[in-house]
């Protein structure tokens, strides 16, 4: 009999916020559906439990791939995740899912659709990517990695922004957009689902601001979903960027021994 496929453990951040919740399981699903013959299991670095550190024991007599759903890797990837499979040589962690195209790919749509609405006479709107923050430098190079590919793939300017710990702050980096000459601009939230963080790109997307000299700027800008929207379907990009990721883990692994 054939060996089964190492355990996928999906392993979130974690949130109180229930439309996240709900979010996370969709995908969890999404991705099963995609690998019929791998055990897909949730998990999470904070707030939600079972925790990853749990996980790994519960799977201890398993090979294990974690795949972390988180879209830069700091602290929790290269700490958190790494001290949960510590000791475990058939236990792996992949790379966290950004920066990818993939995910762009997921954004460009996602400004498609928070357009819709725009004056195809006017110019195309700048974009402010608000990502999270992290203190964790490495973190912040993926994200700012993911701006530039998200650049490349529109053919627009994108600044970055950051709800915490990193500069310019995302209202600081939406105001600097305007100021600028920008005529119209639209924040580009860079998380997975809804939550405080992406009601914090929201806030700093569609306040006012003073100073600018597009009439708009008073108005506030627009803002898109985050990479996964309410009742609608998980982004096949997104489910293609885990299974990349959860490939990367399984060759690991094989060549471990």
């Amino acid at each position: 009999m054939q060996d089964p496929d190492p355990v996928l453990l999906l392993c979130a951040h974690g949130s109180r916020a229930r439309s996240a919740q709900v979010a996370t399981e969709e995908i969890a699903v999404a991705v099963s559906h995609a690998l019929p013959t791998t055990d897909v299991v949730l998990t999470w670095v904070d707030v939600q439990e079972p925790d990853v550190v749990a996980r790994c024991e519960e799977f201890a007599d398993r090979p294990v791939v974690v795949v972390p759903l988180l879209l830069a890797a700091g602290y929790h990837v290269h700490k958190d995740l790494a001290d949960a499979v510590a000791g475990r040589g058939h236990h792996v962690v992949t790379a966290a899912l950004g920066p990818h195209r993939g995910l762009s790919e997921v954004m460009a749509r996602r400004i498609q659709e928070a357009e819709a609405a725009h004056d195809d006479d006017a110019p195309a709107p700048d974009l402010v990517l608000i990502a999270a923050g992290s203190s964790d430098d490495r973190a912040v190079a993926d994200v700012r990695r993911q701006a530039e590919d998200l650049a490349e793939l529109t053919g627009r300017s994108v600044r970055t922004g950051f709800v915490s710990a990193v500069e310019p702050a995302a209202r600081r980096a939406v105001a600097e957009a305007w100021r600028d000459g920008a005529h119209h601009v639209t924040t580009v939230s860079f998380h997975m689902a809804p939550g405080m963080f992406h009601r914090d790109a929201t806030d700093a997307g569609a306040s006012p601001v003073d100073g600018a000299a597009s009439p708009h700027a008073r108005a506030g800008g627009r803002v898109t979903e985050p990479l996964l929207v309410d009742g609608t379907q998980v982004p096949p990009e997104l489910v293609n960027v885990v299974i990349e990721r959860w490939q990367e883990g399984v060759t690991a692994l094989a060549q471990r021994g």
